[in-house]
């Protein structure tokens, strides 16, 4: 694989960051579109990163799904936490911090499916 293949544009990024967020609070392309003001396909255009305006909508897509407007230029907020983990615990954020954003969310997925599953057993 060559440098360029490897390369991603700073919209497709967003359009990442946009596609994962509406995902994660369980939002249709829709819903985003009409709690800001705009169209579905704009959203569509935003989450494959062919449309560059989704950048003056950052605070109300900010608003919209309660983060920081950082994790749309980052693609994460830096938060110092004072944590005990344990020695398997620490390994577990080891990975999941090697993962990318969408294989996060799915890591999250996973861990909730499996705390219910406790749960329901107890």
């Amino acid at each position: 694989m060559g440098q360029l293949d490897t390369l991603v544009s700073p919209g497709l990024e967003l359009g990442q960051r946009i596609k994962i967020l509406r995902k994660t609070a369980g939002l249709t392309q829709q819903q985003v579109a009409d709690a800001l003001g705009v169209s579905r396909p704009a959203i569509a255009f935003w989450e494959t990163g062919r449309e560059g305006s989704a950048r003056k909508h950052i605070p109300k897509l900010a608003a919209l799904f309660h983060v920081d407007p950082e994790v749309f230029l980052t693609g994460y907020v830096q938060e110092d936490i004072d944590l005990i983990v344990s020695p398997d615990e620490r390994d577990v954020v080891s990975l999941y911090r090697m993962l990318d954003p969408s294989r996060k969310v799915s890591a999250q997925k996973w861990l909730e499916r499996q705390a219910k599953t406790v749960q329901l057993e107890n």
